[in-house]
């Protein structure tokens, strides 16, 4: 039987009609006024808690993580204050697996869940779970049950008091479970990649001792939540039927993920589409950052710029990632194992092989800086591509600055000793 075991409060739409920026922008300001987190991630954030009153008219649903690399950094405070706010909120510091489907099968919550580091590692299981449910046509576990209905005595049962018989187990049968709903994840380190890739990634940091913030025990939030159910209620024709939004440099995953934000901040106008689009950008930039191949790709992209995107020994390119000159953040090939075998092994699934090419009066195996091109624009996000060349152009530009200023410094030197040359009797204390 599919009875709902959880009670949540009941949430009473507010009369009259609902300003939907107004409304973000409370939501965003309750965020700032009782956590200390970068802007981009507060704007994203309130689109999203309006989001979770609406997750079901959309093909994909927003995840949240939060990331702290140690304790005290305010992740679980913002897990509270997002769950005062959010639909139907169900926090769990701990949750097994079958509580999880189950839990979301039954009452379609929005899932905190706190402490993850706790469980996530190793549970290859529950990843697998989180991992499927953020698009509705594939956020469903199978597990095997037995019927209670239909169930024939077995034919040796013993007759029991009160003439009633031994059931026996039943027959087996599947039983399909949803995974569908928004999710919050807070943990302690990184999220995996696969979780990470889904989500809304927010990466806290210790506050200051001059950063100050209001506590939970201030924290009001009936009127917002009345404000969010009367939103879902006019603006829910309008997104379900909406057409996908395509935010412009993000990745196909991203894209999926920020999709029902896109939609909801487009009912708020243009000002609120215009900021959640530099927080997604921003977030996933951030997220991407910790991508291993996108920084070799990245790091490659670097070496080629400078070289004029020429042609490369493998030897070469490889001695260049091990050594991580000149800004390189992939740790692919560092240390002295780092040879040009292993980088053709891990360049090999993005369909970059090394051929046989001359490079002056030398001939051996390499690669060509047109080689990277499909594997920058098919792994490595726009955002995050410009960004690093950004980066390589304000180099170069300190390095010409840095030339410049030897240059002036040796025609000093030089003019001085000219002159020394010319009238070397100017300064003899004879």
């Amino acid at each position: 039987m599919n009875q709902e075991t959880l009670i949540f409060d009941a949430v009473t739409p507010c009369t009259g009609t609902v300003n939907a920026a107004e409304l973000l922008a409370e939501i965003e300001a309750v965020i700032k006024h009782h956590v200390v987190l970068p802007a981009p991630a507060a704007a994203a954030l309130a689109v999203w808690v309006l989001h979770t009153y609406t997750f079901e008219l959309r093909d994909a649903v927003a995840y949240v993580v939060i990331e702290s690399p140690e304790k005290r950094c305010g992740k679980t405070t913002l897990l509270a204050v997002l769950a005062a706010m959010a639909h139907k909120p169900l926090i769990a510091s701990n949750i097994t697996v079958g509580a999880l489907f189950r839990a979301i099968d039954t009452c379609r919550p929005t899932l905190f869940i706190d402490e993850a580091d706790t469980f996530l590692a190793g549970n290859g299981t529950m990843r697998g779970i989180i991992n499927s449910g953020n698009t509705w046509r594939t956020a469903y576990v199978v597990r095997l049950g037995r019927s209670r209905q239909n169930r024939a005595p077995l034919p040796s049962a013993p007759s029991l008091p009160g003439g009633r018989e031994a059931e026996s187990g039943g027959e087996p049968r599947l039983k399909r479970y949803s995974c569908w709903c928004p999710k919050v994840i807070a943990l302690i380190g990184e999220a995996p990649d696969t979780i990470a890739d889904r989500s809304i990634v927010v990466k806290m940091a210790r506050k200051l001792t001059t950063e100050t913030c209001a506590p939970l025990s201030e924290l009001k939030t009936g009127e917002i939540k009345a404000r969010c159910a009367r939103f879902a209620l006019e603006a829910g024709p309008i997104i379900a039927s909406h057409a996908k939004i395509y935010g412009e440099g993000l990745n196909d995953r991203a894209a999926d993920t920020f999709d029902p934000l896109y939609v909801i901040a487009r009912q708020a106008g243009g000002e609120w589409e215009g900021k959640l689009h530099a927080a997604a950008l921003a977030l996933t930039a951030a997220a991407d950052s910790d991508n291993a191949a996108a920084e070799l790709l990245l790091d490659i992209l670097a070496i080629f710029m400078d070289m004029g995107w020429g042609r490369i020994f493998s030897r070469d390119l490889a001695r260049l990632l091990r050594e991580g000159e000149g800004g390189m953040r992939s740790l692919a090939l560092r240390g002295a194992a780092g040879d040009e075998q292993e980088l053709a092994k891990i360049l090999r699934p993005y369909g970059v092989k090394p051929t046989t090419m001359r490079i002056g009066k030398e001939v051996n195996r390499g690669y060509a800086g047109d080689d990277f091109r499909e594997a920058l624009t098919r792994y490595v996000p726009k955002a995050e591509i410009a960004a690093r060349m950004k980066e390589i152009q304000h180099r170069w530009q300190l390095c010409d600055e840095a030339n410049a200023e030897m240059e002036k410094e040796r025609a000093q030197q030089e003019a001085a000793r000219a002159a020394e040359r010319k009238n070397p009797t100017k300064n003899d204390p004879r």
